[in-house]
């Protein structure tokens, strides 16, 4: 006879969406920490860049580009703007001090991201790195 929780048990143990879920919340927590020191999470940083890389956008095009959430992309976009990093008269546009926080994270992000790699194993980063472009791929067609 089968367990009263067998459909329960499957679930928890090969859902890929709870994996994915699971796995962001490890990498989010090794950039946050490298970044503290700078006033910026892993998230604001990439957001701060797809802003400096898509030039004067809006937070619509921002929240396409990194498929985010409209109410994450308000979340981070204000606190960016709060700390003067994104000037948000006229279009987003990253201010001086923000190319200046860029600049400063870089190799803090350098080491998060050696530290990830790690953490992941080389097979399992190139993996993502795969399955990120097939995604694009699929997109841009």
């Amino acid at each position: 006879m089968p367990s009263r929780h067998a459909e329960a048990q499957e679930i928890a143990r090969d859902c890929l969406g709870s994996r994915a879920r699971r796995l962001e919340r490890v990498l989010s927590r090794i950039y946050d920490a490298a970044l503290r020191g700078q006033g910026v999470t892993g998230a604001q940083l990439g957001m701060l860049v797809a802003i400096e890389l898509g030039g004067p956008t809006t937070a619509a095009c921002v929240g396409r580009r990194l498929e985010i959430e409209k109410s994450t992309v308000s979340r981070n976009l204000a606190r960016l703007v709060a700390a003067g990093l994104v000037d948000d008269a006229g279009g987003l546009r990253v201010t001086a001090r923000g190319a200046a926080a860029i600049r400063a994270c870089h190799p803090l992000w350098k080491r998060a991201q050696r530290e990830a790699e790690a953490s992941l194993g080389q097979a399992a980063a190139k993996l993502l790195s795969t399955i990120e472009n097939r995604q694009r791929e699929g997109d841009a067609s």
